[in-house]
């Protein structure tokens, strides 16, 4: 018998030499190009894998592989088929292939020494030792290895890779993840692996085969739509490109086809169950397999899906959740749908309860609508509401209440109450009117209607609809049994009494607030009452407490989901590293908040971030893109009619074309605005009006009308100073003492700045204030040097703010650098300078031309090292070319 078997093997060997199994697949003419692919077999380590499911275009690689390697490359080739799952067959066969390979025609390699112990030991011993001493290149190809699927046998070709000599190199393709050790190939750097993301084709690629198989162009956008759905799966292209006729919704026959032969008939009963129940969410894990199969033994058989590589993908590093290939889901559920309605409606209703246990609200809804149950829908919203509103993300709920009828929602006061509470917090304040009233219509007794006085107090102060309140009645709307409203009702009244100034019940609203939800997952409002802690803080002159409160908010969200509550510390997080002059964090954060904003439609948020990141691009010289931010920022709040917010924009663009010598458009801005460049008393008595109060006091001193701007800016001192706003007083005795030093009057311009100074607890002006008041860094520097600061902030300040001031008292400093040579024409015209005359009065003092003027400034500027005419005094002030007198600007 054993003589037999050995003759049997020894036909095979004889066979399989002359066989089709042994050759190169033939080429066809309708390849693409894969170069670089081509050149990472070439450059790959011993072991190549090429891992994809079917149709990915394993065998086309390998073929284009092949073609341009001359006769001297040895080759051996092994394309498995079914019957090779036998050890001995598969051994003899490779074996075959090597001795084909290398042309050993007279003194057999392996075949005649292995094939008659017949064996697949035997075979694989000789072989192994033959390849061991093997000095000659060789690359032995296997194609196909899937129906190699024999543990023990897969160990054995293992032991073989490993231990073959150098000069020899193996690549294997196959649908099904060979039972290697694949971890220690890549810790040995013998590993290269190409999975179907690397064969996937992309849009040139697909129009290049539209070209091939129809001689039809492919628009780029037509492509990369085929790209999407097909996810570059080289099968499902080319079958769509086949396709002849009209488009059809729905999955390709042919496509459909295909997948089942390949990769549904010889699939096991067992994972059949499992595929068909987990295609039903887009996305999946063991423990929602277990849950929807309803038995322990699904995370096995996920376990062997994802090892047959039967288009499940893995969407994680550690391998928890998974996806199916776009293609392949949709034939799945069209095979489910043969199993009828009442089975994907259950499968559907596991999903939303499983999603809903495990805190995931959109994908618990998606499927529980797609139930057409609608309690059950009515019943998972009423469980996912609370999700959302503890991180404030408003815009979802909306998006799934907008999926019920108004009836509906107003039957369960649960969604009722979010509901209205998105539509107050997302600004869309006729609907939440409207709304509102029609909740109290049909509310059927007390308990209905307790949330309602406090959803409406909210939308008053949030309309600016000059609703006045003091703390206690405030406090007397809070319902008990929801602290989440409760919450946010003292929030939005006391941000509402910090605009207003009551710093004092603002904060005792912000702490109430805190309070409730101490302890509780409710972040969102936690955060904003934290936020508005802060803004007081900060208000009140505890600038430290109010920059570490932020820093601490955002270290608390920063590694967690972008949501609407990483918006709000980001956006404060980059305030203070632009307060603090940390300029280039501050630029990372905006880049990284900017694109997020409408996550947490909050104006505030929106205002800061883009404040902020257009100051940025101020400080960088690139006026034209600070100038696009608060335009887009001016009209999105024109259209939601804030007045406080807009007067902020206002004076950001005003103060932008100032920089630029502007005044002309700066006045533009102020009469777009709605404001007058004259003082109106009667507008300047409502708070939200003074930042156009200091946008017009901007210009004044820009038109050198210092006693004009100085009583403006006194007023709004006294005003800060009853309501306790010590920030407020900071920039406002700044820009005072910079309106005093370009009047000349030194002594006054000390000490406002002294008292401004002192309000910072001598620890220095924010870079905020510094960009606020136009010649403040410079007047600083100045009085350091004249020693007219008797408290200087501390080291590292000067340290941060170098590139602000360009001077640090705490160093020593180098020789005084020589003094520019200036003729005496042009000393002459510098002096004129400094006393602010314009080009025209120094022309007819000096009896030049107007062009002869402007021509000797221009070269005292380069020497100087400067640009502009403020620039040049202060220069020369430093350099003692004349005295240290500030110009005096006359009237423009």
């Amino acid at each position: 018998m054993r003589t037999a078997r050995n003759r049997d093997m020894a036909q095979i060997v004889g066979m399989a030499t002359h066989s089709a199994k042994l050759s190169p697949p033939r080429s066809t003419p309708a390849l693409i190009p894969r170069i670089a692919l081509q050149a990472r077999i070439e450059r790959g380590g011993k072991l190549v894998l090429l891992l994809a499911p079917p149709g990915a275009g394993k065998t086309s690689l390998l073929t284009q592989w092949h073609g341009p390697l001359g006769p001297d490359r040895r080759v051996a080739w092994l394309l498995c088929e079914r019957r090779d799952c036998e050890p001995v067959h598969f051994f003899a066969c490779l074996a075959a292939s090597i001795d084909r390979a290398l042309d050993t025609s007279i003194v057999r390699f392996v075949g005649a020494s292995a094939c008659t112990q017949c064996s697949a030991e035997h075979i694989a011993d000789t072989l192994r030792d033959q390849l061991a001493a093997l000095d000659e290149s060789l690359v032995i190809v296997i194609d196909d290895l899937q129906w190699f699927d024999c543990p023990e046998g897969e160990r054995v070709l293992l032991s073989l890779i490993l231990q073959s000599s150098p000069s020899v190199r193996w690549i294997l393709a196959t649908r099904r993840v060979p039972r290697f050790d694949l971890q220690r190939l890549k810790l040995d750097d013998a590993l290269t692996v190409l999975d179907a993301a690397d064969l996937a084709f992309r849009p040139e690629q697909i129009c290049e085969l539209s070209m091939l198989l129809r001689a039809t162009p492919l628009s780029l956008r037509d492509a990369t739509e085929c790209c999407q759905r097909t996810e570059g799966w080289i099968a499902g292209v080319k079958l769509t490109l086949l396709e002849s006729g009209e488009r059809v919704d729905g999955l390709n026959h042919d496509i459909g086809a295909y997948l089942k032969a390949e990769a549904w008939q010889e699939v096991p009963d067992r994972l059949r169950e499992l595929l068909l129940a987990t295609c039903i969410p887009e996305q999946f894990c063991g423990e929602l397999a277990v849950a929807l199969l309803k038995d322990d033994a699904a995370t096995r058989y996920l376990d062997e899906l994802e090892q047959l590589q039967l288009f499940v993908r893995a969407l994680d590093g550690s391998h928890q959740w998974f996806r199916y290939h776009r293609l392949y889901r949709e034939f799945l559920l069209a095979q489910l749908k043969k199993l009828g309605s009442a089975r994907i409606a259950q499968l559907h209703r596991v999903c939303s309860e499983w999603f809903i246990e495990h805190e995931r609200p959109g994908e618990a809804l998606q499927h529980a609508f797609a139930t057409a149950d609608r309690p059950w829908s009515l019943h998972v919203l009423t469980r996912c509401v609370p999700v959302w509103l503890r991180t404030g993300e408003f815009p979802e709920v909306l998006q799934w209440s907008g999926r019920l009828t108004l009836t509906e929602i107003m039957s369960c006061p649960v969604i009722r109450d979010a509901h209205l509470m998105s539509l107050i917090f997302l600004r869309h304040f006729d609907r939440a009117r409207q709304e509102l009233r029609l909740a109290g219509q049909l509310a059927r007794d007390e308990s209905e209607r307790r949330a309602l006085p406090p959803l409406q107090l909210m939308l008053e102060i949030m309309t600016d609809a000059g609703v006045q309140f003091v703390v206690p009645d405030v406090e007397a709307l809070s319902v008990p049994e929801d602290p989440y409203l409760t919450t946010n009702l003292f929030n939005v009244a006391a941000y509402q009494l910090l605009v207003d100034k009551q710093f004092d019940a603002a904060r005792r609203l912000a702490l109430r607030g805190k309070e409730l939800l101490q302890g509780t997952p409710h972040l969102y409002a936690l955060a904003q009452a934290a936020v508005v802690l802060i803004l007081i803080d900060r208000a009140e002159g505890h600038a430290r407490e109010a920059a570490e409160g932020c820093m601490d908010l955002y270290a608390r969200t920063r590694g967690g989901r972008r949501n609407p509550i990483w918006v709000t510390a980001t956006t404060a997080a980059a305030s203070v590293h632009y307060h603090h002059n940390r300029l280039q964090q501050a630029e990372a954060l905006c880049s990284e908040v900017l694109p997020l904003l409408s996550m947490a439609p909050s104006l505030e948020n929106l205002t800061v971030a883009h404040v902020v990141a257009a100051r940025l691009k101020c400080a960088s010289g690139k006026y034209g893109d600070a100038l696009r931010l608060l335009d887009y920022l001016h009209s999105v709040l024109e259209a939601s009619n804030c007045q406080r917010l807009l007067a902020r924009v206002c004076f950001e663009k005003v103060r932008l074309w100032l920089l630029q010598e502007q005044p002309l458009r700066a006045l533009r801005v102020l009469a777009d605005c709605g404001q007058s460049f004259h003082v109106d008393a009667s507008n300047t008595a409502e708070p939200q009006w003074e930042e156009f109060a200091l946008s017009r006091v901007a210009i004044l001193i820009h038109r050198g009308l210092f006693d004009t701007a100085a009583s403006e800016l006194q007023r709004l001192c006294e005003r800060a100073e009853v309501a306790g706003d010590v920030y407020g007083r900071v920039r406002l005795e700044a820009a005072l003492a910079t309106c005093s030093w370009q009047a000349h009057e030194e002594d006054a311009a000390f000490r406002w700045m002294n008292r401004a100074l002192t309000l910072t607890g001598h620890r220095g002006f924010s870079r905020a204030v510094f960009d606020d008041v136009f010649g403040l860094p410079k007047m600083f520097a100045t009085a350091i040097k004249m020693s007219r600061v008797p408290n200087l902030p501390p080291a590292e300040y000067f340290k941060r703010f170098r590139d602000v001031l360009a001077f640090d008292p705490y160093e020593s400093h180098p020789p005084a650098e020589p003094t520019p040579l200036l003729t005496q024409r042009e000393l002459d015209l510098l002096k004129l300078v400094s006393l602010g005359l314009t080009n025209k009065d120094i022309s007819e003092r000096s009896n030049i031309t107007l062009l002869t003027t402007k021509w000797h400034l221009k070269n005292v500027f380069a020497k100087l090292g400067v640009s502009t005419r403020m620039e040049a005094v202060f220069r020369a002030q430093e350099l003692r070319l004349v005295d240290g007198r500030p110009p005096s600007l006359p009237a423009r």
